[in-house]
């Protein structure tokens, strides 16, 4: 065998070596795999979030990574753009871990104090408890119109709500459902919970008429849906959806959208405390905006991951955002 062929042969090993033993991530977001590592480079193809590549160097070169496509294409994408596949069951920073040991199901013991409710002013308008005088759902409007909060929380997994059951096919109002359906929701509905997750999306629902709400526009009279996944940089579709709502936010100036996208699309968790509700109204959001019909609704308390405390620090308390920001 010529000099060459060995040669040959062993780049060829050092190639297939180099696939074996690559570190699986995850595209976070839209980003262009390039010839070499500059912004200035020839883009060989757009990667676009949740496509899977294998990290063949862990060392980053002026900010990029050695990455692999799925179908052998090599190149170089922007490390802030590429993580690496999470351990199985590490969703947190270690000092975060070491505060957590959630809950893997939710109790039908727990307590489920009877909502507190009112009327609701803004702008010398009223909105009822149940919201708009209309035929909607107004036992759904109520839970979600609640304004008491928990003296404490059960601390709860992010998957023991994503996989809590609901009839297939749920009626758009839980009016229309059998004393049979409401069963399973009314055993859990209404526990004062706390989960872990990351934000992939934040949704004031500004210029949308809902029900609850008595069909008021605007950022202080309509909630927000954000969108919290188990991992981060998971699609928006696996989601569960936790809710602020006016009744709640005006008692929290620093609840704004601002405030809170330094966590947004970012690898560190947020921890939100609130009311589980069951809600009907969104079902064909179902595995395009979020997985499940099962929200913390309202949101009652918000806590941030904080990289340079290393520390839960609650947003109404938190006056320097977390490093690099």
């Amino acid at each position: 065998m010529t000099a060459y062929r060995r040669l040959l042969m062993f780049l060829g090993f050092l190639l297939i070596a180099s696939t074996l033993f690559a570190d699986e991530a995850i595209v976070r977001r839209n980003v262009h795999l390039r010839e070499t590592p500059s912004t200035k480079a020839k883009s060989l193809r757009l990667l676009l979030p949740e496509d899977e590549v294998d990290v063949l160097d862990p060392v980053q070169k002026d900010g990029f990574l050695h990455i692999q496509t799925e179908d052998g294409l090599q190149g170089w994408a922007y490390a802030r753009f590429i993580r690496s596949q999470p351990p199985a069951g590490q969703l947190l920073p270690e000092a975060a871990q070491k505060e957590t040991a959630a809950a893997t199901a939710i109790s039908a013991d727990w307590q489920k104090p009877e909502p507190r409710t009112g009327n609701f002013k803004l702008n010398d308008e009223t909105c009822g408890p149940t919201g708009s005088g209309d035929k909607r759902d107004h036992g759904t409007n109520r839970l979600k119109n609640r304004t008491d909060i928990p003296s404490s929380y059960h601390d709860v997994t992010w998957r023991a709500i994503a996989e809590l059951p609901y009839p297939p096919k749920a009626p758009k109002s839980r009016e229309q459902y059998s004393a049979e359906m409401l069963a399973p929701i009314t055993k859990v509905e209404g526990a004062a919970v706390q989960t872990v997750g990351y934000i992939v999306a934040i949704k004031p629902q500004r210029s949308n008429s809902e029900s609850c709400n008595c069909a008021w526009h605007g950022e202080d009279a309509t909630d927000w849906h954000i969108a919290l996944t188990e991992f981060p940089g998971d699609g928006e579709k696996t989601s569960i959806v936790v809710e602020p709502t006016p009744r709640i936010k005006i008692k929290h100036p620093k609840w704004t959208k601002k405030n809170l996208e330094p966590w947004l699309n970012e690898d560190l968790p947020v921890r939100i405390s609130g009311w589980l509700l069951f809600d009907p109204q969104h079902s064909n959001h179902l595995n395009k905006y979020r997985s499940t019909l099962w929200e913390i609704h309202p949101v009652t308390k918000i806590e941030v991951w904080n990289d340079v405390t290393d520390q839960w620090e609650n947003i109404d308390n938190l006056e320097v955002t977390k490093a690099g920001k």
